[in-house]
């Protein structure tokens, strides 16, 4: 007895609506109804022999052959997409000059830069790792050519891809009292997480004391854990051992800030365009 093939298709339509967590939204992204998608489901079933859905309340909940055909299926997609990447990429050459806020250096970079070399090992890659501001300027005056950055606005040739929310980062265990000024950790200026704390604990009429200054987000998550005051970067780059501690200090709501992919105008090569989609498909799959 021949084992059934599975369609790709059906796969992503699967792992789109667990990702997801509602099939009726993963047929609007993947563009099907939503009739199509519960067919593809029925047929996905039939095939395996086995439920893979089971109700739990008004909604669907995965069975345990569930569970792991979805991770059969995220495997079975990434190589899929690998090998297309590959045969893709053998004819793409050339050099990128890459840009990463530092926020990313221990996140998104290392995993942009994985799924980017697998397919495109002859393109040379130029990585440079700065704050927003100056990774701006350098995309304008085409020393970079393309950039992930934090930004309200970015200016020229950026897209807004996402918007992360600000918190306040500190050791769990540290020790402030509202009567005393709030010891604050800041990048030099120009600064953006620096303006917003400052201006949200003004309004809030909250004291504050600069206790750390530093060029760079390293020095700012030493002083961090080593319990010396608090700082205002994103969720992203928080570092293990520290937590947020807004809601613990009871400290004034943040606001959000948008994560922006600059590129530069005369930037248009395969390779810039294949290392933003790179960049693209890990922020979907991250955020």
């Amino acid at each position: 007895m021949s084992l059934p093939l599975l369609e790709l298709d059906v796969l992503r339509t699967f792992a789109a609506g667990v990702d997801i967590g509602n099939f009726a939204r993963a047929a609007e992204k993947i563009g099907r109804s939503q009739s199509a998608v519960s067919l593809q489901m029925k047929k996905l079933e039939e095939q395996l022999d086995i439920a893979i859905f089971e109700k739990q309340g008004r909604s669907l909940a995965l069975t345990g052959a569930g569970r792991a055909l979805y991770d059969y299926a995220k495997r079975m997609l990434e190589l899929n997409e690998e090998a297309v990447g590959a045969v893709r990429g053998i004819a793409v050459d050339g050099e990128v000059r890459f840009g990463m806020s530092v926020d990313f250096e221990n996140t998104w970079l290392p995993a942009t830069l994985a799924r980017f070399t697998r397919s495109h090992g002859n393109v040379t890659v130029e990585i440079r790792m700065d704050r927003n501001a100056v990774l701006a300027a350098r995309v304008d005056r085409g020393e970079v050519d393309i950039a992930l950055l934090f930004a309200h606005d970015a200016g020229l040739n950026s897209e807004r891809v996402a918007d992360v929310g600000m918190i306040w980062i500190g050791r769990p265990d540290l020790a402030w009292k509202p009567e005393q000024p709030l010891p604050l950790l800041l990048l030099e200026q120009p600064c953006l997480f620096t303006q917003a704390a400052l201006q949200a604990l003004d309004a809030a009429r909250i004291k504050w004391r600069v206790a750390v200054t530093s060029p760079s987000l390293g020095g700012l998550w030493a002083a961090a854990e080593a319990g010396m005051g608090i700082t205002v970067r994103s969720a992203v780059s928080m570092p293990r051992g520290l937590a947020d501690l807004g809601s613990t200090l009871a400290l004034p709501s943040l606001p959000g800030i948008g994560l922006c992919i600059k590129q530069s105008e005369k930037a248009g090569s395969q390779a810039v365009m294949r290392l933003r989609q790179a960049l693209l498909d890990v922020l979907q799959e991250q955020l």
